[in-house]
Formats: structure tokens, C-alpha cells, sequence
């Protein structure tokens, strides 16, 4: 590629190598892109090991800096996993002042005595201000020292690698990375009748459902275009209770995003069993209806109770056939009609609620 920039009379100047990529903790190989940069002598080789920097103060993971001798820099940011907080950046260069040179700022106002006998480190950055940042690095190295910082990265990649052999277990879960260090990237592998693009969207249903409950914290990439959830061991006191719990936060979730096409089936023939029934209920309803109405509607010409009168007191007239536009009115039921009801005709001057004995007697 840079041999074809070169033809069409551009200039290659900047190559950017990754040990422990953000998505997958993945690693370039160095000893192959280092001897392919030396051929262009305008290439700077940069090498980001921003998270993966910290843990090769262990031995058994310095077999990731081979070729680190074709690099002109390298950084590592100590807040990742060094035990620093938030921002801490290592940066490391084999000729100082190629960089210096590039981004000197020496106006007059700025210009002192002192300059050469210490490094100014505002030539070594695009802004002329930093922040002290030295001192928490400082206090760390002498809290913990060596064997303690080594203690620390190796026990953060062994929960990794618990967490790794819990997922492998799950047969509806796969592994996706090369789990190096503390990173473990994970996804549901989905049923044969799903295609990779629901395969997807069912992992992303997951992620959305952990995030939003609260109980756990997970960040998703993209691998080999394929949507993963990233699993990264990061809290200082984590032990392999806080990975069990994770891991059986994650399959609860699983279970019930699993449940849920079954208990919807399960919802939707129970909706039509009663729309069945409902539909039976209303046809049974309006047959009968139609023979007989009282059978549905006692109210419909139901025969009142007689109304009390003394022994001097004649009986009332019978209540005419035709309803007054004052009867009450009742609702037919299950349809939307109203019913006039028969309201029976009151003797003036006697009230139907009280009993004949109750009742004052006419005056002789």
C-alpha cells in the first residue's frame, strides 16, 4: 500500500501498530510490520499498547513486544490497569527530538535562562499547559511495587479466564476473542433458524436488558462484523464471587429473552381461545335472545309486587298498557339498547312503602 502511495506521489509518514486492540484485545504482529515500515524511512512506527502496556511488567506476557525494536514510540495509559486514575498516559520515544522539534512553541514571553538544563514538556504536546499528573503515578509504584502490580494484572486475567470457561460451558453462548489478559468478548449463538442479522439483534437485546436492570456493565463491539459483548474484568477488588455473579446475571437475562417468542405463542393462543369463546357466548346469546328476551332480561315485563291498601281503602287501578314517556329506563343486557320498563300507577295519597298497620286510618 505505502509502495503504491509512493507511485501516485504521495508520501507515507505515520504507521500506527495496536498491542491490545479496545474491541478484542487483539495484538499485531510487530516482528512482521516492523521490518516492512524500515523500508521507508519517512514512516514513524507508533506502537498503542494503552490497555495491554501495563501488564508486561509481567514476564509471561512480554512475548507481545517482539519487534518492539522497530518502533519510534510507544504509550500505555496506566489508568487502564495500573491502578491510576483517570488520565495517566506513558509515552515513550527513541529520538525525542523529532517530536520536539515538530511542536516547539518559544515566543519571547515564554523564552528563560534555564532552558536545556530540564525537559520542558511543552514542546512535547499540542497544548502549552498539562495537569501535574506524575505524583499518583509516583504514590502507586511506591504503595504496590513491582511484585504487587504484578500480583494485581495476574489476578485480573485469571477472572478472565474463569469467566471464559463459564461461557464455554453455555452452549448458547460462544467465545470470540483469544482471551489474553482480562478481556473476554461473548455472544448468544442464536437457534439454526436465525440468521446472523437476528443473531444480532437478539444480542443486542440482551446487552439493552443487563444495562437497563442496573446489575451489571457491559459495552458491545464489532468483530468480524458481528455484533459481541465485551466482558472486561476492571474493579480492583473483583474476586471469582463478583464473576459467578455476573456470569449468572447474564444467563438469567439469556433465559428470559429465550422465553419470551414461547410465552408470547403461549399469549396469543390463550387471546384467541377466548375470542373463540366470546364469539360462542355472543351467538348462544342472541339465539336465545330472540325466542325469549325475559330469559336475559328480567326486568321485561316483570309483574309487580301488589301494593298494600287498608280494608276501607279501594284498590288501585291497573297501570295502563302504554308506557309513559316518565318510566325509567334500563339498559338491554350485552346490547346496546334501552328498555322502557312498566311502572305500576300509585293510589294518590298512599305511600307504597308503608305497611297497612302503619298507615293512619281515613277520619269518620
Amino acid at each position: 500500500a505505502m509502495e503504491e502511495d509512493e507511485e501516485a506521489g504521495l508520501v507515507p509518514f505515520f504507521v500506527s501498530a495496536t498491542l491490545g486492540t479496545t474491541g478484542t484485545c487483539a495484538f499485531d504482529n510487530l516482528s512482521e510490520i516492523g521490518p516492512v515500515v524500515r523500508k521507508f524511512p519517512s514512516v514513524w512506527l507508533h506502537v498503542d499498547a494503552a490497555y495491554a502496556g501495563s501488564s508486561f511488567i509481567c514476564p509471561e506476557h512480554k512475548y507481545h513486544l517482539a519487534g518492539i525494536e522497530y518502533a519510534d514510540s510507544f504509550n500505555t495509559n496506566s489508568n487502564k490497569m495500573m491502578l491510576t486514575n483517570f488520565d495517566c498516559s506513558l509515552m515513550w520515544v527513541t529520538n525525542r527530538y523529532l517530536l520536539t522539534s515538530a511542536l516547539v512553541v518559544d515566543p519571547l514571553y515564554l523564552q528563560h535562562c534555564y532552558d536545556g538544563t530540564a525537559i520542558d514538556y511543552r514542546h512535547w504536546g499540542i497544548p502549552l499547559s498539562r495537569r501535574f499528573r506524575s505524583l499518583k503515578l509516583w504514590f502507586m509504584l511506591r504503595s504496590y511495587g513491582i511484585s504487587g502490580l504484578q500480583k494485581y494484572i495476574r489476578r485480573h486475567c485469571e477472572l478472565a479466564k474463569y469467566f471464559e470457561q463459564l461461557v464455554k460451558k453455555d452452549k448458547r453462548f460462544e467465545v470470540c476473542n483469544q482471551v489474553k489478559l482480562g478481556l473476554v468478548c461473548f455472544r448468544l449463538v442464536g437457534s439454526r433458524d436465525e440468521n446472523e442479522e437476528q443473531v444480532d439483534e437478539l444480542n443486542k437485546k440482551l446487552l439493552t436488558n443487563i444495562n437497563a436492570s442496573g446489575k451489571l456493565h457491559m459495552v458491545p463491539t464489532s468483530f468480524r462484523d458481528r455484533y459481541v459483548i465485551r466482558f472486561c474484568v476492571v474493579h480492583q477488588h473483583a474476586s471469582r464471587e463478583d464473576i459467578e455473579y455476573a456470569w449468572d446475571t447474564i444467563t438469567d437475562f439469556a433465559e428470559e429473552l429465550y422465553e419470551g417468542p414461547d410465552k408470547e405463542r403461549d399469549l396469543n393462543e390463550e387471546r384467541a381461545r377466548k375470542h373463540l369463546q366470546a364469539l360462542a357466548h355472543k351467538r348462544s346469546f342472541f339465539v336465545r335472545m330472540v325466542s325469549d328476551p325475559k330469559i336475559y332480561n328480567p326486568a321485561i315485563n316483570k309483574t309487580p309486587p301488589p301494593i298494600p291498601t287498608s280494608p276501607t281503602t279501594p284498590p288501585a287501578p291497573a297501570a295502563p298498557d302504554t308506557p309513559s314517556e316518565t318510566d325509567p329506563m334500563t339498559p338491554f343486557r350485552h346490547l346496546d339498547t334501552m328498555v322502557r320498563l312498566k311502572s305500576p300507577q300509585i293510589r294518590r295519597g298512599s305511600s307504597p312503602g308503608v305497611s297497612p298497620e302503619r298507615r293512619p286510618s281515613p277520619a269518620n
